[in-house]
């Protein structure tokens, strides 16, 4: 498989059917004649979506040159995955009743940082984190495992970080 970037041999399907199964996205989107498309190296299907991964980035390149795809007489919306913005971070699952003073403590502390402005959704149960700089690795790490451990304050206050996508 040639070494090309991973993120030119990545596409994002949209308003996938529920009947749509990964296999049937294989045989679509492997059939260069009806999408365009080549060998895949993997598909993975979650929530209405689905993320391809080619094994060469010209055939994901194809795939979006032929623009039209229909799977169960539904119109598919195939793009190439937002990119995420590492300067900022949307924290979920906030009691809407818990103030900001406590938020900013949270950030201030568990994730050491003094530049950044919280914005609170209306309905104040998200809040977008905007950093002056872009996460450093060991700040991107602690979020990862913070994630993946799911420790004492994130099962307490049942907090969820996102990257936002960039626009």
């Amino acid at each position: 498989m040639p070494v090309e970037n991973l993120e030119e041999r990545t596409l994002e399907v949209l308003d996938l059917p529920e009947e749509v199964d990964e296999e049937l996205l294989f045989l679509y989107f492997e059939n260069k004649r009806r999408s365009g498309g080549g060998p895949l190296v993997s598909v993975e299907k979650k929530a209405g979506r689905a993320l391809l991964v080619f094994e060469e980035a010209e055939a994901a390149a194809r795939v979006l040159d032929n623009g039209h795809h229909v799977l169960h007489n539904a119109e598919l919306c195939v793009r190439k995955p937002a990119t995420k913005d590492p300067c900022r971070l949307l924290l979920r699952g906030i009691n809407p009743k818990t103030s900001v003073e406590m938020i900013e403590l949270f950030v201030e502390n568990m994730m050491n940082l003094d530049d950044y402005s919280l914005h609170p959704s209306p309905g104040r149960d998200l809040i977008l984190i905007h950093l002056s700089q872009p996460f450093s690795k060991g700040e991107v790490l602690f979020i990862l495992i913070f994630k993946s451990h799911r420790f004492f304050l994130q099962k307490r206050l049942k907090l969820s970080f996102t990257f936002m996508e960039s626009f």
